[in-house]
């Protein structure tokens, strides 16, 4: 299954710091894999949530001036269209939680050679590693790129991240229908006394309450976004209690994690019962995979 993490409102509902919070506590709880990419080239990224700044920008210069990784290295099966087994893309990620979440990185691209290899395979790279992993996560820039519209019509969820502004709800809902319809919402950087809630959301445009999450600001999550800290900070404070600074923030972080968990469960059952196993239109990319061979070892 892959699932897409877009919003209409950039730079105000914090996409990138909600996958990697999300992502990292559904690991806590459930045991299955999941590998984490995303379609841009930023200084701020997935990466650099998970892992120390210095050890990251090592790692971006030795995958840049050495040798083609990541991404990239994905990118090249699906230029060449040839064989490719598991190993050959597990070796490609690198494990950021307990052999549970991993992390594809660009592999030294920047943003328009990403742009230029993505948009011809977007699909191909989402059916090569969903062929490894039971999810795949996508951060998509809210900017208007090919890659992006693609990754948004092949994703069989898409987590849209909602901010408290009218107009850019009405925006959303008025002009996202086809998105809308496989949607999972998470309201980002919560403001609970702002006056538009939850409760006033999910009344105005008609949604499911368990089909809205919610992931509140926090000042120090927001610090260890920078640091490259989430897990400790995660790991830190998962069982903290009421009289915690951080309970608030934990709660609702579990609680999201819980209902999109509920959601990928739903949709699911429902392309089961459809008759299909994803409900993606046929793409035409030239890759085989081999799903027999061992998959060694990632990079850790």
């Amino acid at each position: 299954m892959t699932i897409a993490f877009w919003s209409n409102s950039p730079g105000k509902t914090g996409v990138t710091g909600n996958l990697s919070c999300i992502s990292i506590v559904s690991a806590m709880d459930h045991t299955s894999e999941m590998v984490l990419f995303e379609n841009h080239a930023n200084i701020n990224n997935l990466g650099s949530t998970f892992l120390n700044p210095n050890s990251y920008d090592r790692l971006q210069e030795k995958h840049s001036y050495f040798v083609e990784n990541g991404l990239g290295r994905i990118l090249s099966y699906c230029d060449m269209g040839d064989m490719v087994n598991a190993g050959m893309v597990y070796r490609t990620c690198l494990s950021v939680f307990d052999q549970r979440v991993f992390y594809l990185p660009a592999g030294g691209m920047n943003q328009d050679l990403m742009e230029y290899r993505l948009k011809r395979h977007a699909g191909d790279v989402m059916d090569l590693l969903e062929q490894v992993y039971p999810t795949v996560c996508v951060d998509i820039s809210s900017s208007t790129l090919e890659s992006s519209r693609k990754i948004l019509k092949e994703a069989d969820l898409v987590v849209v991240n909602l901010s408290q502004n009218d107009q850019q709800l009405s925006h959303f809902f008025r002009n996202f229908s086809e998105i809308q319809k496989k949607a999972f919402y998470v309201i980002g950087n919560y403001d609970p006394h702002s006056e538009i809630t939850k409760h006033d959301i999910v009344k105005r445009f008609g949604l499911p309450a368990f089909m809205v999450g919610t992931i509140p600001y926090n000042r120090r999550f927001a610090d260890a976004l920078t640091k490259g800290k989430v897990i400790s900070f995660l790991l830190r404070n998962y069982a903290c209690g009421k009289q915690n600074v951080n309970y608030d923030f934990i709660s609702a972080v579990k609680e999201t994690a819980c209902l999109l968990e509920q959601a990928k469960q739903d949709r699911r059952i429902r392309a089961e019962k459809d008759g299909v196993e994803h409900e993606k239109k046929e793409r035409t990319g030239k890759v085989r995979f081999d799903g027999g061979a061992d998959r060694g070892n990632p990079p850790e």
